[in-house]
């Protein structure tokens, strides 16, 4: 179980209901994981949905030629592993923590239970993914347009 006051430190769920935070908080985790520690990888199934209280964690993907890339840098507030709220969905980067985390951690299966059993809280949190992942694809047409910008020869 995680309080309210700890879920209202999430950008993903700080405007919600204290009735919708609750239910939520009691199905949720508050977990520490270690520097180093590696929350998901690549392509394995996601399951959980992450939300970082404190620390740091990075998202990484490999290219085609094997090099490890990463895409972004989570900081406390932020949501990531949404996918785990879709179903079964496998994911497209690896987690990592590069300094010791607390993270919420929800899993996607109770949370599908939550929302057939109340569906406004299904629906209001289903906006909020429809939100975060319209605002994650903005930013990353944004650095597609800046990528292209500087590299010309790309087109």
């Amino acid at each position: 179980m995680v309080e309210k006051d700890v879920l209202k430190k999430i950008n993903f769920l700080k405007e919600l209901s204290d009735p919708i935070l609750e239910k939520v908080g009691a199905i949720a985790q508050l977990e520490t994981f270690d520097e180093e520690n590696i929350l998901f990888r690549q392509n394995q199934e996601q399951t959980l949905l992450y939300m970082l209280v404190s620390g740091k964690v990075f998202l990484n993907c490999r290219s085609a030629s094997g090099e490890s890339l990463t895409l972004d840098e989570v900081s406390p507030g932020r949501t990531f592993g949404v996918s785990a709220l879709l179903g079964e969905s496998s994911s497209t980067f690896t987690a990592i923590c590069v300094e010791v985390s607390k993270i919420i951690t929800l899993s996607g299966a109770q949370m599908h239970l939550l929302f057939e059993e109340d569906f406004q809280v299904g629906c209001t949190m289903m906006r909020k993914v429809i939100d975060l992942f319209k605002a994650r694809m903005e930013m990353h047409t944004r650095q597609f347009l800046y990528s292209l910008a500087r590299h010309p020869d790309i087109i």
